[in-house]
């Protein structure tokens, strides 16, 4: 088929305006992973990817990363790194100042990473006003208008029960998860970066520690941990 000049050049602009959109950059490859709309949270854009496995959508990288994960060690998409059930406060930041401190009110934490102690909170003894938190879809806390933190259930639904079982599977995934390590309790310095991946979950108990996803080379499991480590977030839609 013989196309004009004009037609080819169309279809060139046409082309080009796909692929500069949500699409081009977000879209897990070799899977048709659904990218749907697109919203700014706290500075950082996002956008909606939806699972092949159970339909719920997701975003498409982790809370402040800058983009989409090219690699599991990819540093630009490991994103921030939050403690358990605390709002976007500034203490997220993987340089923020560090307190030894515990907060007096999870709503009003201030913007420091409590160190040295194995709950950042001196309230909340039983996490469920963490968790109710974190649980709410109205943009006040960590995810943006209309997500939230997902379940230890969602998480491991959408990679172990799917065959996710390392690093590499959680990067391979339609949600490209990072190895972004995690952001140390003890002395507030950066751990395990590029060797192991964290991803907290909202579910709690009676008990200080919290279930969240980890894989590194050799697994992906259901793990348990304090409160007061920084883990990456990944969100939900309500």
């Amino acid at each position: 088929m013989n196309l004009s000049k004009t037609t080819v050049v169309a279809i060139g602009i046409l082309a080009g305006m796909y692929l500069s959109g949500c699409g081009s950059d977000n879209t897990s490859p070799g899977a048709d992973n659904g990218v749907g709309s697109c919203m700014t949270h706290n500075g950082t854009e996002y956008c909606d990817v939806t699972s092949p496995f159970t339909g719920k959508v997701w975003l498409n990288k982790n809370l402040g990363a800058a983009r989409v994960c090219t690699a599991y060690d990819d540093t630009e998409c490991y994103g921030d790194y939050y403690q358990w059930g605390r709002k976007h406060d500034g203490h997220q930041n993987k340089n923020s100042e560090t307190s030894h401190i515990q907060a007096a009110d999870v709503n009003n934490a201030g913007s420091k990473f409590v160190i040295e102690n194995g709950d950042w909170a001196s309230v909340d003894s039983d996490g469920r006003g963490r968790s109710e938190n974190w649980s709410k879809a109205d943009g006040n806390y960590a995810c943006p208008a209309g997500y939230r933190v997902p379940t230890i259930d969602e998480l491991k639904t959408e990679t172990i029960d799917q065959g996710v079982s390392n690093k590499m599977d959680a990067f391979n995934s339609f949600l490209k998860l990072p190895s972004g390590g995690k952001r140390f309790s003890v002395d507030g310095d950066m751990f395990l970066q590029g060797y192991s991946g964290n991803v907290w979950s909202s579910s709690t108990s009676n008990h200080i520690i919290i279930p969240y996803l980890y894989f590194d080379s050799y697994e992906a499991v259901v793990y348990n941990e304090l409160r007061s480590d920084g883990y990456s977030v990944r969100c939900i839609k309500n």
